[in-house]
């Protein structure tokens, strides 16, 4: 392959930056945490972040778009990973069960379920979701994800972790029931899998005592028959009661020994219809305690009724009613859901539940500009102090606290913003100037580190070859002595990524020609017009 040269003006200054600066990317082209292909030497860190681990502390985020919110929710996952991974190494615990409600699809799936529950339309969904979400709909959403994501496991043959989950639950009648319930009631799994888990968790309808002792009489009359059949005396004196009836009803109810044909059909006719009757009020029951149970659960497209009516009629009593099966078994606050799914975790070896949410205003149905009052409801009902006193919550929202309404005096006191850290993400200058030259110090070292992996010398006498760039030694063909004057101008880091693109491509298109405060402005100005 060719040797490709540099481009040059007639003066020898480069039109290409980065063979000029040995890089091999345009280091400001991220526009997302998820696509950087940078390490952590280029994101600027706050202090109060910096060596977090994870702890019991409730976490909210709030910023505008492109505030920095998905990399610290990244960083804080990577904390988890890395914890996890450590506590799996020592064999004692799992570490944490992480529920990541940011995950593509999961919240929006859970939306269009609480839209069709609800009867709402797109047209008239901001004003009947206001009226409709609670905290508790939150919560249901975390558990379908952790109920998703269990029976995917405890379901897989292949998996150790997995199979010695079951094994756990089983061993618990307790665990097998909520488990159960959970599974039918938020997971979304298939039809096969939940036959599977039936066919594991179910108690057995008779168990091997009973079985026995049914052995036992059966055999008894056996014999008893058998013996009576062979003794004449044996056999009068069990006779004698049955005769002794017999004449009594002759006496009493002589129609009766007359057609007895007729009267034992009328006895078989009104048994099988009392049976008849009384199976169609248990399943009657039994199908409105289902429904009655399922009722509560809008963020989930539940099983039929029948199938729902069938697992409680095998793991409760028929006096048990649906608010008791849901106060055992699910919780009916939203603290008490999430004290319930923790205690099923921590019985299969992890030490807690951890959730992560962010990408909110991504989700379809949450909209700012489709639904401006959606994501607020959403907000507000996630900043309740019985859901953020639980812990290990991390929350990123994508506007400010002000926007979102949650400086009322109202919400402040449901919230109680104080007993957790609260973050307003908010960017000066000398913070984004720093993540600037960061970004530009990370590219030239990733760029080194792929050269000297792929030199067949010293890696590092490849890294000794060539000094590192400061960031004045890029914008030196600016003349505008306040750079920094332009940088205040903007507020996010996305912002200052359109921007330092802009300025690189207007260096490379004018190498002859210093950049003006034309320049600047314009750049500035195509920032904040892509950065919606």
């Amino acid at each position: 392959m060719a040797t490709v040269t540099a481009r040059r003006t007639g003066n020898g200054r480069q039109t290409d930056l980065l063979k000029q600066f040995h890089l091999s990317r345009n280091p400001f082209v991220d526009r997302t945490a998820e696509k950087t292909e940078l390490d952590d030497v280029s994101l600027y860190i706050h202090s109060d972040l910096q060596g977090f681990k994870p702890s019991e502390t409730t976490y909210l985020f709030f910023g505008r778009r492109g505030s920095g919110k998905t990399t610290i929710r990244m960083q804080m996952q990577r904390a988890y990973q890395e914890y996890n991974d450590a506590a799996r190494a020592s064999g004692k615990t799992r570490g944490h069960f992480v529920i990541d409600l940011s995950r593509p699809g999961h919240l929006t799936g859970c939306l269009r379920a609480f839209q069709d529950r609800i009867c709402a339309s797109d047209d008239n969904w901001d004003a009947l979701f206001s009226e409709s979400w609670t905290s508790a709909d939150m919560v249901d959403c975390m558990l379908s994800y952790a109920a998703t994501q269990l029976v995917d496991e405890v379901t897989d043959w292949h998996s150790v972790e997995g199979m010695d989950m079951l094994e756990r639950i089983r061993a618990d009648p307790r665990a097998s029931r909520q488990f159960l319930l959970l599974a039918h009631l938020y997971a979304k799994t298939d039809a096969r899998s939940l036959e599977f888990l039936r066919a594991k968790l179910l108690p057995a309808r008779y168990t091997a005592l009973q079985l026995g002792v049914a052995a036992g009489v059966a055999t008894a009359l056996s014999g008893g028959t058998a013996i009576a059949s062979r003794n004449p005396e044996v056999a009068r004196a069990l006779s004698a009661p049955l005769d002794f009836v017999h004449g009594e009803v002759e006496r009493t109810a002589p129609f009766i020994t007359d057609h007895p044909r007729l009267c034992a059909a009328l006895a078989g006719a009104a048994a099988l219809g009392g049976s008849l009757a009384y199976r169609r009020y248990q399943r009657s029951r039994g199908l409105e305690r289902a429904a009655a149970l399922t009722s509560c659960i809008r963020v989930v497209k539940q099983q039929p009724d029948e199938q729902i009516a069938s697992l409680l009629g095998a793991l409760f009593s028929s006096h048990d009613s649906a608010d008791t099966i849901r106060q055992l078994n699910i919780g009916v606050s939203a603290h008490q859901k999430l004290d319930l799914l923790s205690s099923l975790v921590r019985l299969l070896g992890f030490e807690s539940v951890a959730v992560f949410g962010d990408c909110f205003d991504e989700v379809v149905l949450l909209d700012p500009v489709s639904y401006p009052g959606a994501l607020k409801v959403f907000a507000r009902e996630v900043c309740k102090n019985d859901l953020l006193n639980f812990g290990r919550l991390h929350f990123f929202f994508p506007d400010s606290r002000l926007s979102l309404d949650l400086n009322t005096d109202k919400t402040l006191k449901e919230a109680r913003f104080d007993r957790h850290f609260v973050r307003d993400l908010q960017w000066s200058r000398h913070q984004l100037e720093e993540l600037a030259e960061r970004r530009f110090i990370a590219a030239q070292m990733a760029a080194r580190r792929r050269a000297a992996e792929a030199a067949a010398g010293s890696p590092k006498a490849a890294m000794e070859e060539r000094p590192l760039y400061t960031f004045t030694d890029l914008f030196k063909a600016i003349k505008i002595e306040d750079f920094s004057s332009y940088i205040s101008k903007l507020s996010t880091p996305r912002e200052l990524m359109l921007f330092m693109t802009e300025l690189l491509a207007r260096i490379e298109a004018h190498p002859d020609n210093q950049l003006s405060a034309q320049d600047m402005e314009i750049a500035v100005s195509k920032a904040l017009e892509q950065a919606v």
